[in-house]
């Protein structure tokens, strides 16, 4: 068994695939160093034809294994429609394109993209774990929330922005536009705070302290809905599993009565 239907382990399966993914992340992290990247930009250097050797064993791995469940799937156009199966597709397009073109300056920026796409190999990762799988169902169950969210913070970025662009106009050199007052915006309602731009007249302190308090209370009431649907969610689901088990359990007691025979009374 790849996954355990109750326990939500790992099985020998999944252990593979998750050895091969992140042996792929790995090089695709450690090919961007820059000592590194010097090195491998010579394509007759040792250090590139590792990276390309355990980059071509693990795209082997995962097309063999796209190629096997797609082969063995009871549900061929279910599996052909699924999120998961194009994101295993587009993880491994890369490889196969990069391999038969040559860089120029025409195709530069286009094949920049397509190393970028080699990161979607880590959402691999989601079919193997229940527990992020139920992440996902959540955020699904949520999409109501968080469209309220978006909705929300988006109108307060552009309002809240424009409201700094007219009082620090023609006073700060960093607010030159609506849209780089908006960029403060997002910086301050997400409570990250960058320090790149910052008011500084009184009436774009007194914005940025209005902000400050209202991007709390923008942030903590979906946040809150969507934790209580996480919580609801999961307790579903151990329920569900307990009772699996406990049905698994009768079943194991059922054979051995009957592989014992019938209990004679004297």
């Amino acid at each position: 068994a790849v996954v355990s239907t109750q326990s939500g382990h790992y099985g020998r399966g999944a252990w593979l695939d998750i050895a091969f993914i992140m042996v792929s992340v790995t090089c695709l992290i450690v090919e961007t160093l820059p000592e590194i990247k010097l090195m491998v930009s010579d394509n007759s250097s040792r250090e590139y034809k590792i990276l390309f050797t355990l980059d071509t064993i693990c795209v082997g791995f995962f097309t063999f294994d796209l190629i096997a469940r797609g082969v063995t799937a009871p549900d061929k156009k279910g599996f052909l429609t699924s999120l998961m199966s194009w994101l295993d597709f587009l993880a491994i397009l890369p490889y196969f394109v990069l391999l038969f073109t040559k860089e120029s300056n025409n195709t530069i920026e286009i094949l920049r993209v397509l190393r970028l796409a080699r990161v979607l190999r880590v959402f691999k990762l989601v079919r193997r774990s229940k527990k992020l799988l139920l992440i996902a169902h959540v955020m699904k169950k949520s999409t109501s929330e968080l469209s309220l969210l978006v909705m929300v913070w988006l109108m307060a970025v552009v309002v809240f922005g424009s409201f700094l662009y007219y009082a620090e106009n023609g006073k700060n050199e960093n607010i030159t536009s609506i849209l780089g007052a908006c960029w403060w915006a997002v910086a301050t309602m997400s409570t990250v705070g960058y320090g790149d731009v910052y008011p500084k007249t009184t009436w774009g302190k007194v914005i940025g302290t209005v902000v400050v308090f209202l991007s709390m209370i923008f942030l903590a009431l979906p946040l809150t809905i969507i934790v209580s649907t996480f919580s609801k969610t999961y307790r579903a689901r151990k329920c569900l599993t307990a009772d699996d088990n406990t049905d698994e359990d009768d079943d194991d007691e059922e054979e051995k009565d009957d592989a014992n025979g019938p209990v004679s009374v004297t």
